[in-house]
């Protein structure tokens, strides 16, 4: 029996999909690997783990944050014109992005740059608003 492969299969129950199977591996873990060296490797494995399920939380977070901020955008300027214009796409690709929604089982998301391409588009069109007066 070696650690590792157990804590690959440890692996494969996280993410709420079967927690009464993590529990049970869990606990199988535990008892059966108790030196100071495997001790030390679950820490190590919980911690990696644990910081990859923080990053993933902070970037869904930082996913809707964006998506609530576009939500008046939404109702103020065209998207079609925005995904055609700025991305050279169509508006259904950026209401993917925009609504995170699923494609080959992963939420859709915007790129760093994409998200600098799109900040510069709501700059753009702001400037292009902005410079216009109707005068009776």
């Amino acid at each position: 029996m070696e650690l590792k492969k157990e804590l690959e299969v440890l692996k494969s129950y996280m993410g709420g999909k079967n927690p009464d199977k993590f529990k049970s591996h869990f606990d199988f873990i535990h008892q059966h690997f108790t030196s100071e060296a495997d001790l030390t490797e679950i820490d190590r494995f919980l911690e990696s783990e644990l910081k990859m399920i923080g990053n993933q939380v902070e970037q869904r977070i930082s996913e809707s944050e964006i998506r609530l901020k576009l939500m008046e955008v939404k109702e103020i300027v065209s998207l079609s014109y925005i995904a055609k214009t700025y991305f050279n796409r169509t508006r259904s690709w950026l209401h993917q992005k925009i609504n995170g929604n699923l494609k080959n089982g992963k939420p859709c998301a915007f790129s760093s740059a994409e998200l600098i391409t799109f900040n510069h588009a709501l700059q753009d069109i702001s400037k292009k608003i902005g410079s216009i007066a109707i005068y009776p």
